[in-house]
């Protein structure tokens, strides 16, 4: 076949869309809730059943109890209702009929009183003035809601000037006496010319002489009395009202006569006004009035007697309507009607009457309930026909506030406390059914948990027979099932027959994490989880789909058969293909995830080995009984994986030949070299062909569209092009940086926010851009503002319980922090050891080394959390309180290299770099990496980063400082700033300050003492983390070893180096282990702040040199033919490492 073929070229072999294969299931994935919850169906549905009737019938039952008690209470209040608007009512219609009589009696006897004083006084008609007048009027007033009583006199024509000659002395004694009896009028009286003649209204309002008229209705006497003369000698009849008015009067002899509702015309507006200030408040000046007038005879016993004058009035249906309710009866609507066509409603309510407009405005809703009140009646048959009078009539209605008063919210309350009640009843039968449910459901979880256990544990028809679900009655098992106590109690019965069988023909498979020993020793064992458990799940996810059985894992190693439980003839085509799939899965996994656990993450990769044999398998009982494989086949297998390479998939021949047997074998590549197994004999291997050797790629999108995956994401996640998968190793690194910093930056704002400082970001704006231009002018020389103490920030309580994932950092700041480091990743050169990846480590190592600061694992805090906090804080010297300290020691580490050449200061102090002129003759590099780093941090295109890493003067000297004594404390060869960091150490760690402290020691020391132990303790922090792969794995400590000496031999080549590294590189390191790197650890467990952490950083030190002494030599012996064999590839004429 040609090795274009695709991968899966058998039709025969393609998945069925229900994931099940045509040529067995393997360990096809069974649902086990549902399969239990099949068996428990029946008795389910009969529950259910019946559960719904019992419930049907309780709130059926509820729902008419419920209306049954709302319908008889609102109707008892219907009742309540409509008899108490009968009763009030009808004490309206009483009340409103009185209140007329009243009217109607007041003008009677002010007529008669009117007659009877003439006859008693010998006056004779019209020359006559009423004694007393204002007596009497205010008694009538009182007396009835009359507002004003007018006495008008009937003057001929003949008579008219002797009248006004007779009237003119007597209006001033009339109206001075009146003033006397009602001061409140003589306080308003404006005192203008009277006038002496019988007068109109003109045309513009004003008062002219009346005309020549037979006969004159002339106002003579008014009470209360006017406020001016202006309406005195005011001939009504003038007004064709009032003619027609007294007219009928005339008709209808005897008759109290009624206007339509008009102005108030027989007085001026100051009098009205005048007269409604002294009634209630309710009564107002511009609601319905009517006029009532009586004519006078000059025998008030004979009708037929002539007619000396008109007793008339206004009358405010405001007050005619008041006091015809007790206090507390509100809403009854009264409409009141004329034949005049004037309609008018007002609203009574207690002694109140409120006007609501003309025209009728009560609710309809209440027609059926009027009653109807006349307001005028009389026996005289003229009474309805004669124009000039109106006939008035009441409708009284109830209204919605007076329905309110009799309607409440008790029908309905009622009816919820027995629906609450009935509902109470419904679920308390719920509850009870809900833990008999609960119970059930207990029943069935504990059992398809049993199931599921036993399914990922074992093969299908093993899991069969703990359950028994092989037996013919599975209802029965099931519940056999559901009564075993636990399934350890099943897997331990003594005497049963143990659970095996032999496979012949199967495929085994073991895969190992490459290089996760030395990954994980440089890790947080959450990191570890972290790792495991994703690759593991993904790892777990293919083999369902490609349906493998998953035999265990053991640390690192993956184990996977094929051809289990149920033989398959392909089950070495099916292991192959997971194989390649679990191998891309991981490169690009560990690519995924290296933003997030840190650099040499993408570096991890599998060694699979697969062999093809027959395998016993079966359950092995006991504690923790699982199944197991057991055979040669295994252990040939772990012999294949243990001797095959990184990255490359290496199989026996045993599976060669069943793939070629498959048609497969343009997959394989023979091996060259034979495997040396311990206890067999040289064995012939192949390697499974990478994607680009055989066109595997092309071969899983055949196999994918043809239905093995659900969807296209899961395709893609075997099916991945390294191409495409591979992004450069250095945009990652710059990932991971960012997420580091800026995790701690969210730290510092969380502290500084629950400190709350009083200082604002905008009020510290002056002096941060004063400290900002003037650290931009620091001395060009970092090494002079080394100090022996830094002061770090006192212990504060809010400062540690702020969650920093709730901490807000602006898009801008972000954008910021990505482009400085990347701009710092650029700024490294390409060496071989100091470079940005190393720079990474570095602060990977930090990271690490504040974590075990932050959280040590020997002291008791405590569980006070105020209390756990302070004694950390005293415990590391305040260096878990301030996390701009930890974030300095983090840029420290990622900036601690920048621009380095690859030669140490000595050389270029040798060379007379241009470096020599700017930072004198120490330290050149350093203080190199330092100027260019903060130079960048400052430069104006990182303003809003840096102004949220440093919120004003204070912290940003603070963290300069950091970076200043941190990236000085790297340079370990300079020999006087050992000796004074080594005094600094001896100062501050005494023996009476070494770890044997208590808090309580630390509260009596000094701040410069503690500071001083902070700083030495950061200083030696940073060194650590520069040399740190000495203190880790063995294979991490050899990569950057021989990192360092490729970097030393190209300085040599290139003549910058007087000796050929190779010579002294044995000894030195030697040396280095022994007078550095030793010492240095001792000192992290001395200074008391990292606790049992620093026995790892010694253990590993101490095993890594001892493991140098035995293999240094062969270790250097490699190297060098590492680089010469590089060397003669690359130019065969150069002369390699070893002949110079």
């Amino acid at each position: 076949m040609g090795m274009s073929e695709p991968f899966l070229d058998d039709p025969n072999d393609i998945d069925t869309a229900d994931g099940s294969s045509s040529k067995g299931d393997g360990n096809g994935e069974r649902d086990e809730v549902k399969e239990v919850q099949l068996m428990a169906k029946a008795d389910t549905n009969r529950i259910r059943f019946w559960r719904v009737v019992v419930t049907v019938v309780i709130l059926a039952v509820g729902l008419a109890v419920t209306l049954s008690t709302y319908y008889l209470l609102r109707d008892d209040e219907d009742d309540s209702f409509k008899a108490a608007f009968g009763q009030f009512s009808s004490a309206v219609s009483l009340s409103a009929t009185t209140v007329q009589k009243n009217i109607k009696s007041g003008y009677q006897a002010t007529a008669e009183y009117a007659a009877t004083q003439a006859q008693a006084h010998n006056m004779t008609w019209p020359f006559v003035v009423l004694p007393k007048f204002e007596t009497f009027g205010k008694i009538i007033r009182e007396y009835s809601t009359i507002e004003s009583v007018v006495f008008v006199i009937y003057v001929e024509d003949a008579q008219r000037d002797a009248f006004i000659e007779f009237i003119e002395p007597r209006y001033k004694e009339w109206v001075n006496e009146s003033h006397t009896l009602n001061p409140a009028v003589a306080d308003k009286f404006e005192p203008i010319e009277y006038d002496n003649f019988v007068k109109k209204k003109g045309p513009d309002g004003s008062w002219i002489p009346q005309d020549k008229h037979p006969f004159y209705y002339v106002l003579t006497q008014r009470s209360p009395p006017p406020t001016t003369y202006n309406t005195l000698n005011f001939d009504a009849y003038s007004e064709p009202d009032y003619a027609a008015y007294y007219d009928a009067g005339r008709i209808l002899k005897g008759q109290v006569l009624t206007t339509q509702v008009r102005p108030f015309a027989s007085s001026t507006d100051k009098d009205h006004a005048l007269i409604h200030s002294q009634l209630p408040d309710s009564v107002y000046v511009d609601h319905p009035h009517s006029f009532n007038s009586l004519l006078v005879r000059e025998d008030p016993n004979d009708l037929d007697s002539p007619v000396v004058g008109v007793i008339s009035g206004p009358v405010a249906w405001d007050a005619s309507l008041r006091n015809l309710l007790p206090e507390g009866v509100k809403g009854i609507h009264a409409v009141v009607r004329n034949n005049c066509n004037n309609t008018f409603t007002y609203e009574i309510s207690g002694k109140n009457a409120f006007f609501l407009g003309d025209g009728d405005h009560h609710d309809t809703l209440y027609d059926g309930m009027a009653v109807h009140v006349p307001l005028s009646s009389s026996d005289d048959p003229l009474w309805a026909t004669t124009p000039g009078h109106c006939i008035y009539d009441m409708t009284v209605y109830p209204s919605s506030s007076f329905e309110d008063d009799y309607k409440s919210q008790t029908p309905l309350i009622f009816a919820i406390v027995v629906a609450i009640s009935f509902v109470v009843m419904a679920a308390t039968f719920f509850i009870y059914d809900m833990f008999v449910q609960r119970r059930n459901r207990k029943l069935v979880s504990n059992a398809a948990r049993s199931n599921a256990i036993v399914s990922s544990l074992f093969p299908g028809h093993i899991r069969d027979k703990f359950i028994g679900t092989q037996a013919p009655d599975q209802e029965k098992n099931f519940k056999n099932t559901l009564s075993r106590k636990n399934s350890d109690a099943f897997l331990n019965q003594p005497g049963s027959a143990p659970i095996a069988d032999l496979f012949l023909e199967t495929t085994v498979l073991f895969a190992d994490i490459v290089g996760f020993t030395a990954w994980s020793s440089v890790r947080e064992p959450t990191q570890v989880f972290t790792l495991l458990e994703s690759v593991y799940a993904a790892f777990d996810r293919i083999a369902r789909k490609r349906q493998v059985f998953k035999v265990e894992t053991v640390g690192d190693c993956y184990v996977a058969v094929s051809g289990l439980p149920d033989p398959r003839e392909d089950h070495a085509v099916v292991m192959v293909r997971f194989a390649r799939s679990i191998m891309q899965r991981m490169y690009s996994l560990t690519r995924e995830l290296e933003v997030t656990l840190g650099p040499d993450t993408g570096d991890l990769s599998l060694r699979i080995g697969i062999h093809s044999g027959p395998v016993t398998a079966g359950v092995l009982r006991g504690d923790r009984a699982r199944f197991q494989l057991f055979g040669d086949t295994v252990n040939t297998t772990a012999r294949i994986e243990s001797t095959g390479r990184s990255g490359r998939v290496h199989i026996s021949q045993e599976t060669a030949d069943l793939l070629v047997k498959a048609g497969k074998g343009h997959w394989l590549v023979k091996r060259q070299d034979l495997v040396h197994a311990k206890g067999k004999p040289d064995m012939q291997t192949y390697w499974v062909q990478k994607d680009d050797e055989a066109g595997i790629l092309e071969d899983y999108a055949v196999s994918e569209s043809e239905g093995q995956y659900q969807n296209s994401q899961e395709a893609a996640e075997e099916a991945v092009d390294y191409n495409l998968v591979a992004a450069d190793r250095q945009e990652r690194l710059i990932d991971w940086n960012v997420k580091t910093l800026l995790r701690l930056i969210k730290q510092v704002m969380a502290r500084r926010e629950l400190i709350a400082s009083k200082r604002t970001r905008q009020e510290c704006a002056p002096e941060r851009e004063s400290i900002a231009a003037s650290l931009a002018k620091t001395p060009t020389r970092p090494l002079e503002e080394v100090k022996d103490i830094i002061t770090l920030p006192e212990f504060h309580q809010s400062g540690a319980t702020r969650n920093v994932d709730d901490v807000h950092v602006s898009d801008e700041a972000v954008r910021e922090l990505r482009k400085f480091v990347t701009q710092i990743a650029t700024m490294y050169r390409s060496n071989a050891f100091h470079n940005f990846e190393h720079a990474s480590h570095v602060t990977m190592s930090v990271i690490k080394m504040l974590s075990r600061v932050v959280a040590p694992s020997d002291i008791d805090l405590g569980d006070d959390q105020e209390e756990k906090v302070k004694t950390l804080h005293d415990h590391t010297y305040g260096i878990t309180s301030d996390p701009l300290t930890q974030l300095a020691c983090a840029v420290t580490a990622l900036i601690h290299d920048v621009d380095h050449v690859g030669v140490p200061n000595a050389q270029l102090l040798k060379e007379h770099d241009p470096l020599v002129d700017v930072y004198g003759e120490r330290s050149l590099l350093e203080q190199n990496s330092l100027a260019l780093a903060w130079d960048l941090f400052m430069d104006p295109m990182h303003e809003n980063i840096r102004t949220t890493i440093c919120a004003d003067n204070r912290e940003l000297a603070h963290f300069r400082q950091l970076l200043v004594n941190g990236v000085m404390a790297t340079d370990i060869v300079d020999k006087e700033l050992k000796s004074l960091r080594n005094q600094r150490w001896d100062k501050a760690f005494a023996k009476n300050e070494g770890p044997e402290r208590t808090s309580s020691d630390d509260k009596t020391m000094g701040r410069d003492s503690v500071n001083r132990k902070a700083t030495i303790v950061i200083e030696h922090l940073i060194q650590a983390s520069d040399v740190s792969h000495t203190m880790q794995h063995w294979h991490v400590y050899r990569k950057w070893n021989e990192s360092f000496f490729r970097e030393c031999y190209a300085a040599y080549k290139a003549g910058r180096a007087e000796n050929n590294p190779a010579d002294g590189w044995y000894k030195g390191e030697m040396g280095f282990f022994d007078f550095y790197i030793i010492p240095l650890t001792r000192k992290l467990k001395d200074c008391g702040v990292f606790g049992k952490s620093s026995d790892e950083f010694l253990n590993y030190a101490m095993a890594n040199r001892k493991e140098w002494e035995l293999r240094g030599q062969q270790v250097v012996g490699e190297m060098v033919e590492k680089i010469a064999a590089e060397e003669r590839n690359a130019n065969p004429d150069q002369l390699s490492v070893g002949a110079c």
